[in-house]
């Protein structure tokens, strides 16, 4: 919690409140590794690293006079810091045994320890936190459709008083697409991280290397800034093999191949989601029609986007423009997303025909137009976009020209 801004911390709950007030929800509980980080500001090593469900759960009351409770299971939570005294942290035991040799607690757990992390437990600690602060009765909202069904029957058991529970994802989605300050800066270092190290692996192609030594050569690169982290993902595909991969490919490039980044860094939780093309040599004729119908979309998406624009008019729009450019078969589902703490880089709204949603001052939208081509490989253009009050601004300084290697 140390680096996180406490101005960022208040602005969140008083948007959360302002919304459970409108629907008459008394507590918001998050259970998904990034809405627990949205809430407590304590990245879970449990369930980041460790990639764990329903193993904390931050609970967020519509009652101000009410510090947010953090249920966690004892071994984390001693690594939960106090720089924040609107929180309050409650434990369950864990399979790990936390001692206290030298009384600096004052308390020791002499149960039976679990062999794993029990939802039954932590959710056993839920169900006492609403009866204490008195909402077991209530309308709770909780994140039902991301976790595991044992999960949800430990939670219905656990609080079988509670009036109603509803799904809580709505509720982050709308808190999450709007940025605090301090989250647009997270995502500036993010995307101006990632251009690093696209900028710095550039140097080192030539005809010959493979996709997995752009890989190994941009992971590197991002070394150089120790606030931020490995790659979040590093989607690099280089000539016509363009699917995505969990093992690089190591087949030496030719001349003419194209070379696609779309990379993303993580920054305290933040991601950026950028991408660019570059060619080996001159381009094919085919590569520069492509790219420049694509292109001309992206550039359209640029000039339109403001306040109070309909997400999907966008969509259309730029379609429109890439179609009559010269791609008239081109089809996607959507032309960009939000951008933060999604670990699928993706996340709502989205730029698509289905989406009802604006464009509103603080969001953070990636903008993509990708083309993938059988023989002929993978072209796209991504740029992270901050929504102004009059338009929105540009987050990356890379050129979108296609550049050749």
């Amino acid at each position: 919690m140390a680096h996180i801004d406490q101005e960022h911390i208040k602005t969140i709950s008083e948007r959360a409140r302002l919304i459970m007030e409108n629907e008459q929800i008394d507590v918001l509980v998050s259970s998904s590794c990034e809405n627990f980080y949205y809430l407590s500001s304590h990245q879970s090593a449990f369930m980041y690293t460790l990639r764990m469900s329903e193993v904390a759960l931050a609970v967020l009351f519509r009652d101000p006079s009410r510090k947010t409770i953090l249920i966690m299971n004892d071994f984390e939570a001693a690594g939960v810091t106090n720089d924040f005294p609107g929180y309050e942290v409650r434990t369950y035991p864990t399979w790990v045994d936390v001692d206290d040799p030298l009384g600096l607690i004052g308390d020791k757990f002499q149960g039976k320890r679990p062999v794993s992390p029990q939802a039954e437990e932590m959710f056993g600690v839920l169900g006492q936190v609403l009866a204490e602060y008195g909402v077991s009765h209530g309308k709770i909202a909780v994140e039902l459709s991301s976790m595991r069904y044992p999960s949800v029957i430990a939670l219905q058991q656990a609080c079988p008083r509670v009036s109603e529970l509803v799904e809580a994802s709505p509720i982050f989605t709308k808190l999450r697409a709007i940025k605090t300050p301090w989250e647009i800066d997270q995502l500036r270092k993010a995307c101006t991280y990632a251009e690093a190290g696209i900028s710095a692996v550039i140097c080192e192609i030539e005809v010959g290397i493979s996709a997995a030594e752009i890989v190994e050569a941009f992971r590197k690169a991002l070394m150089r800034h120790p606030d931020g982290s490995t790659a979040r993902f590093h989607m690099v595909s280089v000539g016509a093999n363009f699917a995505p991969a969990h093992v690089f490919d190591t087949r030496p490039s030719e001349l003419g191949d194209l070379i696609k980044f779309d990379v993303g860094v993580d920054v305290a939780g933040y991601g950026s989601d950028i991408a660019r093309t570059f060619v080996l040599g001159p381009p094919s004729d085919l590569a520069k029609r492509i790219y420049a119908a694509l292109r001309a979309g992206h550039d359209r998406l640029l000039q339109i986007i403001e306040p109070g624009m309909p997400m999907k008019i966008a969509f259309e729009e730029g379609m429109k423009q890439i179609r009559s450019s010269g791609l008239s078969n081109y089809n996607r589902g959507h032309l960009g997303h939000s951008a933060g703490l999604s670990l699928a880089a993706e996340e709502a709204p989205f730029i698509s025909p289905s989406e009802a949603e604006v464009f509103r001052p603080g969001m953070v939208i990636c903008l993509e137009t990708p083309y993938y081509g059988h023989g002929l490989g993978s072209i796209m253009i991504e740029d992270m976009v901050l929504v102004t009050d009059n338009g929105c601004e540009r987050l990356n300084q890379l050129t979108t020209d296609l550049v050749s290697l």
